[in-house]
């Protein structure tokens, strides 16, 4: 995969695509001069859990993250927490 922004393609790193598959039920597109992001929203077709995964580039650099459930057991079911999980 490849971003193109401001004339200037980018190569997306394989480990921001590598094993995830879901159904997309959100897409996000942001960006201005510095950068462009990309948030995509879906269910895991394994577990049936929430699933986002956010790709962006900042000059000439792609990060990628992916949100996942932070376990805590005195979480009650209304307060899960989540973090941002570095793919690269």
């Amino acid at each position: 995969m490849r971003i193109e922004h401001n004339g200037q393609w980018t190569d997306v790193p394989k480990a921001c695509l590598s094993g995830f598959s879901f159904a997309v039920e959100g897409l996000a597109l942001s960006g201005d001069d510095a950068g462009l992001g990309i948030s995509l929203i879906g269910k895991s077709p394994d577990n049936d859990e929430r699933v986002k995964r956010t790709i962006f580039k900042l000059r000439d650099r792609v990060f990628c993250y992916q949100v996942e459930r932070y376990p805590n057991v005195d979480d009650q079911d209304h307060e899960i927490r989540e973090y941002e999980r570095d793919l690269q």
